[in-house]
């Protein structure tokens, strides 16, 4: 069973049934609830009293849906390091809400009925938790992150943002336009860890978010961070935190967080060496 300090805050507005449905993809020790108005949803996300929101505009009516997307789209602009899923049904209101979410930022899109199985809608929640998550992290590293050329820090957040696709040396080098050694010189100049080790830390990372709830197998996650296998995936997991591969999604995401920013920052005196792959 996952640690209760890995839990998941989540804030809804939707109808009883999509919440009924979250609830279930989502059980205890994770706290899933409704806001009693879209006005008490966006005051709990600017005030960053949950970790995920989870929203259907046209929910209780279509017509306050363009209304309810301008106030959620300035707290999302205030707010980037909280993610709003949208869960709606197959309407032309919900397509055109579909549109609006994802031009404000929203990490994950849900159709109901459609790709929300319990696992599937287990795995967006875990996902957009752990492409968020990537906004501490960056704050976290802030100096080093701006020492380095525009196109290696887009890179680096894709590594962080969606692993699956970035899944060599190679891949991280051309995302960011330059050669392997050209790219770990670079790393090393602003005081952070090889290109090897910086991607090994990317898929711990969005890993330790799927894997913490406990609804999510190795395999599985292994899968969806771009792994080449679970065995692959557990060995990098015990590397990257210095526990066993079972323990290491029992500790606080603050925690975890903590240990994958060390990671992340070059050991003094640490030579810069080209990552082999």
């Amino acid at each position: 069973m996952p640690d209760s300090s890995a839990r998941v805050i989540i804030r809804c507005y939707l109808s009883p049934q999509a919440l009924a449905h979250v609830q279930h993809a989502f059980p205890p020790p994770h706290c899933v609830s409704n806001a009693i108005t879209w006005g008490a949803l966006v005051s709990d996300l600017q005030r960053r009293r949950c970790d995920v929101a989870i929203v259907d505009p046209c929910a209780g009516g279509d017509h306050r849906a363009q209304s309810r997307l301008s106030i959620l789209t300035q707290a999302m602009t205030l707010v980037p390091s909280i993610p709003v899923i949208g869960y709606v049904s197959v309407t032309a209101s919900a397509i055109r809400v579909v549109q609006a979410l994802v031009r404000s930022g929203a990490p994950e899109i849900v159709i109901r009925g459609v790709d929300d199985s319990l696992d599937a809608l287990a795995g967006v929640i875990h996902r957009a938790v752990a492409k968020c998550g990537w906004g501490d992290l960056a704050s976290a590293l802030d100096p080093p992150l701006r020492a380095l050329p525009l196109p290696i820090g887009a890179a680096i957040q894709t590594a962080f943002t969606h692993p699956e696709q970035v899944r060599s040396v190679s891949d991280l080098a051309a995302a960011a336009r330059m050669t392997r050694r050209s790219l770990d010189r670079w790393l090393a100049r602003a005081g952070l860890s090889p290109a090897r080790t910086l991607l090994s830390c990317a898929r711990v990372n969005a890993a330790f978010h799927l894997l913490a709830g406990g609804s999510i197998r190795v395999g599985e996650a292994a899968l969806l961070v771009g792994c080449s296998s679970p065995r692959s995936l557990t060995r990098e997991l015990s590397a990257i935190t210095g526990r066993p591969a079972s323990e290491a999604t029992r500790v606080s995401r603050d925690a975890f967080a903590a240990t994958i920013c060390r990671r992340l920052v070059r050991r003094p005196n640490a030579p810069a060496a080209c990552s082999s792959y």
